[in-house]
């Protein structure tokens, strides 16, 4: 008796359900008008039943202009403020918007492409002369599949190889770079190393090759304190380079100079010596730029010559010194000759700047700031 009355409740659930979903309705409403459509009807079936006429949008290519009118986008719905697609089963009570579709853009391909480095050579002024390596820059490229329009986009600039001639640009930071040529020196470039370390300051040496051997404990002094060792080349261009021009020499005798010079730096520190030169009497210019580009990355002139060379006196090269402006390179020599008043006058300078504000940096230091706009 149960299972009879069971059979005929679940027979007559089943065909009320078949009677509902084919002669049933739902209750909807599409662009503001209440519509009784049937059960299970979508978006694209309401479209097609013709209450909604919606416009197609566009093709476009990549730049915008028109591929195919109507093949884009054929229409926009959403049901109860939520979107949708053209499949989406509509229930009674739904609230839907059909309107004109959108635009859309052909398929693409993408590609990164490289953007060779050229080269570049400034003539300015400056006492940093610095040889560019070169990089290459990207480019990103993207290709419509269906127009073949090409569009371009930058997406790293390459930067020119070349040689370049500049100051440095220290901003609010008020620093100098000490540097002393000619040594090392007996007795001189000790003085000097002193008064660096009292200070707390550091300088670059530009030492002569020749006369490394047997001060060898300066040297490896002046690294140990912080302070920055290059080449003044090995014997300060002597002989062809009349103890002054590199430019007067063979290129051979030119690499060989700067070579050599750097050797004698490596064999007193145990370590790779710095790539970064003065030519003697600050004489580097036509074709000697060239001739030694593979062996150095830089030559450093100076913004102030104190001419302590020249022995003016004491107050002189102390009013040179403290005349120093921020990213200066200031020229002093701890060795070729009586030194005594560059000592004299740097124990003097030295706490001057240092009340003034200033601090002090090596070559490979001031490197590390950019070139300051040309005047």
């Amino acid at each position: 008796m149960v299972i009879g009355i069971i059979c005929a409740v679940a027979l007559a659930v089943g065909v009320g359900w078949f009677l509902w979903a084919t002669f049933g309705v739902i209750n909807v409403t599409v662009n503001g008008v209440e519509l009784t459509l049937k059960p299970g009807t979508t978006i694209e079936g309401v479209i097609e039943e013709g209450h909604a006429s919606p416009n197609a949008g566009n093709l476009l290519a990549i730049d915008g202009s028109l591929l195919e009118q109507g093949a884009g986008q054929p229409f926009t719905a959403t049901v109860d403020g939520e979107p949708a697609d053209g499949q989406t089963a509509l229930q009674s009570g739904d609230v839907v918007q059909i309107s004109d579709g959108g635009d859309t853009t052909e398929e693409t391909t993408t590609e990164e492409v490289s953007i060779p480095f050229g080269t570049s050579s400034s003539e300015g002024y400056g006492a940093i002369h610095v040889y560019s390596q070169g990089t290459d820059g990207v480019m990103q490229r993207v290709t419509g599949t269906r127009s073949g329009i090409v569009q371009e986009t930058v997406l790293q600039e390459p930067v020119d190889a070349g040689y370049l001639q500049y100051n440095a640009d220290t901003g609010d930071e008020k620093v100098v770079a000490l540097t002393f040529d000619d040594g090392p020196w007996d007795t001189t470039t000790q003085q000097i190393l002193d008064i660096l370390k009292e200070n707390g300051a550091v300088a670059t040496f530009f030492t002569i090759g020749n006369q490394i051997a047997g001060h060898e404990d300066l040297v490896k002094e002046a690294v140990e304190n912080g302070n920055q060792v290059c080449t003044h080349t090995w014997d300060h261009a002597d002989g062809s380079g009349q103890g002054v021009n590199l430019t007067y020499m063979t290129p051979q005798e030119q690499i060989d100079e700067v070579e050599k010079g750097r050797q004698a730096i490596a064999d007193a520190t145990g370590q790779e010596a710095s790539k970064v030169i003065r030519a003697p009497g600050g004489n580097f210019y036509g074709d000697t730029v060239q001739i030694l580009e593979p062996y150095i990355t830089a030559e450093i002139n100076w913004n102030i010559d104190t001419e302590d060379w020249r022995r003016p006196g004491v107050d002189a090269i102390v009013a040179q010194i403290e005349s120093a402006q921020p990213g200066d390179i200031i020229l002093m020599h701890d060795g070729g000759g009586d030194r005594s008043q560059t000592v004299e006058a740097l124990s003097i300078a030295l706490p001057y700047l240092k009340e003034q504000g200033f601090s002090f940096v090596t070559i490979d230091q001031l490197l590390q700031y950019p070139a300051a706009a040309a005047e």
